[in-house]
């Protein structure tokens, strides 16, 4: 559940804490954090979104995620790679390099768009690449 993995403890806030700032009673609180999988209870909505305000943003954003509102999905979630996107971006790169080779040559007065666009194409496109990923 996302309340469980919330930075209660990087907030460094205690249960009673919590509790206290939502408005949510402290033994509905521990009934949402319980270690033993069959005694956890989901919290309401208002209840998740209280306990979340207190916690901070990325709580809040992991409730608004859960609910699918408004596009939200978890901070520390990665984007996901968008391939169209990507061969968009990478071609309006290209077209850069290809209009100032059409002539066969890059002259010193092409240079610097045409390595802005090389460095906008290996920005581009690292993340489908074995190093994109090898973090």
């Amino acid at each position: 559940m996302a309340l469980r993995n919330a930075t209660m403890v990087q907030r460094h806030f205690t249960v009673e804490q919590v509790a206290a700032t939502s408005g949510v009673p402290v033994r509905t609180v521990r009934s949402y954090m319980a270690n033993d999988e069959t005694e956890v209870r989901e919290p309401t909505l208002s209840n998740a979104l209280s306990i979340a305000c207190v916690l901070g943003p990325v709580a809040v954003n992991g409730v608004l995620a859960l609910i699918g509102y408004g596009g939200a999905k978890p901070l520390d979630e990665p984007d996901a790679i968008q391939p169209m996107q990507i061969v968009a971006t990478g071609m309006q790169h290209f077209a850069v390099i290809a209009e100032a080779a059409a002539d066969n040559r890059i002259d010193h007065t092409e240079e610097q768009r045409t390595t802005e666009a090389a460095d906008g194409i290996i920005a581009t496109f690292l993340p489908l690449s074995s190093a994109g990923r090898a973090k």
